[in-house]
């Protein structure tokens, strides 16, 4: 029954000012903060519908960053820009964000041992990986560009380019596709390090032709996503879709 999971769900819902590292970062709000005065440079250039490359590739789309730097740069700032206009995730929002990660983990500890090594990559605050330890995969951990301050849930560290070993990690959990630099170096280097009969479970965020501000990557279908996913990746173990969302467990990789 995951009792710990909905205990401290309660508490997220419920404690005035917030429970938890979502507490913690309510003090890093700069309430003198003015995004259209004091945002970084590079936002100048990367806001929405501004800063993508004109033509598509293979049915992707992408930012058009000068160089790696400036992705790296500019994906960075998500998170300071939160703290600095919010102070970080409301209880509300916290509450939510760990139902709909439940509601993708639930189904693990059929398929993963307790001690399973699981990576959640893009994770930002580490609401994800919380969701993990409680319900028992204290093996997981986050890794981020940005993970900000004193984050126990979360890394410093690349999606793109993982210090992972080859075929070290059971499971690889990412609802960030959409900030990928480059799609397909994404699943490469996630099928690197899965072992032979590892998962990845990917949340896809359903498009339009309205973009966010942080997005770094678009497609025209989901059929061309999951093409690319199954190049890289055997077999589809389960999809599900909820409104906004749709969720895909794979498993194994192809060897390309």
């Amino acid at each position: 029954m995951h009792l710990k999971f909905w205990i401290k769900t309660a508490l997220y819902r419920c404690v005035p000012g917030g429970y938890g590292y979502a507490r913690h970062l309510h003090k890093f709000r700069d309430r003198g903060y003015v995004h259209s005065r004091d945002k970084h440079s590079v936002r100048d250039k990367h806001h929405a519908q501004s800063g993508w490359k004109e033509q598509d590739q293979a049915g992707f789309h992408y930012r058009d960053y000068k160089d790696y730097h400036e992705y790296v740069n500019h994906q960075g700032l998500k998170f300071d820009e939160i703290l600095k206009m919010r102070g970080g995730f409301t209880n509300r929002a916290i509450a939510a964000y760990r139902h709909r990660f439940y509601r993708r983990f639930r189904y693990l500890p059929a398929l993963l041992p307790e001690s399973a090594q699981i990576l959640c990559a893009g994770a930002r605050q580490g609401t994800e990986v919380e969701v993990l330890w409680d319900i028992g995969f204290r093996n997981a951990y986050g890794v981020d560009l940005n993970p900000g301050p004193d984050n126990k849930f979360v890394r410093a560290g690349d999606f793109m380019h993982m210090e992972n070993k080859d075929s070290s990690l059971d499971l690889i959990y990412s609802n960030a596709l959409d900030h990928a630099f480059n799609l397909e170096g994404f699943l490469r280097e996630h099928a690197r390090v899965i072992k032979p009969d590892g998962y990845v479970l990917y949340d896809i965020a359903m498009q339009d032709e309205e973009h966010g501000a942080f997005e770094a990557a678009g497609w025209k279908s989901q059929d061309a996503l999951f093409l690319l996913m199954l190049k890289y990746f055997k077999e589809v173990i389960k999809v599900e879709t909820e409104p906004g969302w749709k969720w895909v467990l794979l498993q194994g990789k192809t060897g390309t």
